[in-house]
């Protein structure tokens, strides 16, 4: 009996290594139809055969287009076009706008969220959301109610309390509170430069349990082997973009008055001037009309290349700006580059500072920042044309960290660490 006894404690020790070796080695002879199959890349990380479904969730997308959030949409989308381990799926929130029938034509696989209700069948099948919204923003509090476990990742493209501030106390600002509530309810909130995530966290938004990521957003480059017409015998200077209090859009006319630069003109393009009568803006252009020339907004994109055709430098002025689209597309058109040496401008310049011509800003002090910008206006205009465009060339090395092929790589570590791959 004894004998009987070891010899099926024995079989019990074989039976608990034959398994341990079958669990050891299953995925190599047997694919469980709940499972992928892990195989190895050329670095040897370990990546997974899955399709991964990123639901893009915007209220942005052209030609749905309020700001820079719309050129953001189509960039990412582009970064992971060509990609087989995720399937990015964009999500148009048409509480305030019709999805119109050319973005269906155009991204088959869009879903559409018209109320609540449907935002269910619309995240059922979402790995990770990256989310773009500033309006409705309590809706990201009712995905999270649906679907708890689901990650949420909100890109934020400005802090909404930063613009409040820097813009006057404007109406359209004034929801802070509500990207607070969304900041709190996401897992990641995504940051597009470094000087955003100080903000963040001077306002104690680092607090909340999200964790936060800096990554900047694409910008493919348009003119890497176009030649531009770029006249660099111009002192006709320009700002391009919105005018509002914290872009500080009159800094170059105020600039060239204060300080009589003779010979220079300003031409303001985005002056918003289709819904509302723009009186400050009117009364500008009557007062300094042998200098100053407007063009209101516009998306004609034949207006902005004759924009960029007429002046020699652009002027890229504000007190707070999150990252900055038109530094980088003044770089890439290779236009030379005077530029408040703030927040995501300064990151943008930053090992190129002497090919472009910035200026200390001073946000407390208007006749202060007046005098240093038009320090940097005369800098360009006393620098030689030869020089001008020697510089605008050096100063295009500054895009690369931008590119879509390095930020991608960014995107894609973020989601690896999410779904531990």
């Amino acid at each position: 009996m004894l004998g009987l006894g070891i010899f099926y404690e024995y079989l019990e020790i074989l039976r608990n290594c034959l398994w341990n070796l079958f669990q050891k080695y299953a995925h190599t002879f047997i694919i469980f139809p709940s499972q992928t199959v892990n195989h190895r890349n050329d670095d040897n990380s370990m990546i997974q055969e899955k399709t991964y479904k990123i639901g893009l969730l915007t209220n942005e997308i052209p030609p749905i287009i309020y700001g820079g959030v719309a050129t953001w949409i189509v960039n990412f989308m582009k970064m992971f076009q060509n990609n087989d381990t995720y399937e990015v799926i964009p999500i148009f929130l048409a509480y305030n706008d019709p999805l119109p029938e050319c973005v269906k034509d155009k991204y088959p696989n869009i879903r559409v969220i018209e109320s609540p209700a449907d935002l269910h069948d619309t995240f059922k099948d979402i790995d990770i959301c990256v989310n773009n919204l500033w309006i409705a923003l309590d809706t990201i509090e009712q995905i999270k109610q649906l679907f708890p476990e689901l990650p949420i990742c909100s890109v934020c493209h400005s802090l909404i309390r930063m613009e409040n501030i820097t813009n006057l106390g404007s109406c359209y600002t004034s929801n802070f509170n509500d990207q607070e509530v969304t900041f709190q309810m996401s897992d990641y909130v995504i940051l597009i430069s470094d000087a955003e995530e100080v903000h963040y966290n001077n306002f104690h938004y680092n607090q909340f349990p999200a964790k936060t990521k800096r990554i900047y957003n694409p910008y493919e480059p348009k003119f890497d082997d176009t030649h531009i017409d770029v006249n660099y015998y111009s002192n006709c200077i320009g700002y391009i973009g919105r005018h509002v209090p914290r872009k500080r859009p009159e800094l170059a006319l105020m600039s060239v008055v204060k300080h009589a630069i003779k010979n220079v003109f300003v031409i303001n393009m985005g002056v918003d001037n289709d819904r509302y009568e723009n009186s400050y803006w009117n009364l500008l252009e009557k007062t300094y009309k042998d200098i100053l020339t407007i063009i209101p907004f516009t998306s004609d994109k034949q207006v902005k290349e004759d924009y960029f055709k007429k002046i020699g430098a652009n002027v890229h002025s504000a007190i707070y700006e999150p990252l900055g689209y038109v530094p980088l597309e003044c770089l890439d058109r290779r236009v030379p580059l005077i530029v408040a040496n703030i927040d995501g401008p300064k990151e943008i310049i930053k090992g190129v500072e002497e090919y472009v011509y910035p200026y200390t800003v001073d946000i407390g002090d208007y006749p202060s920042d007046i005098d240093n910008c038009s320090l940097a206006i005369k800098k360009y205009l006393d620098t030689p044309p030869s020089i001008r465009k020697l510089n605008a060339q050096r100063a295009r090395q500054a895009l690369d960290k931008f590119r879509p092929e390095q930020i991608v790589k960014e995107w894609i570590s973020l989601f690896e660490d999410i779904l531990v791959i």
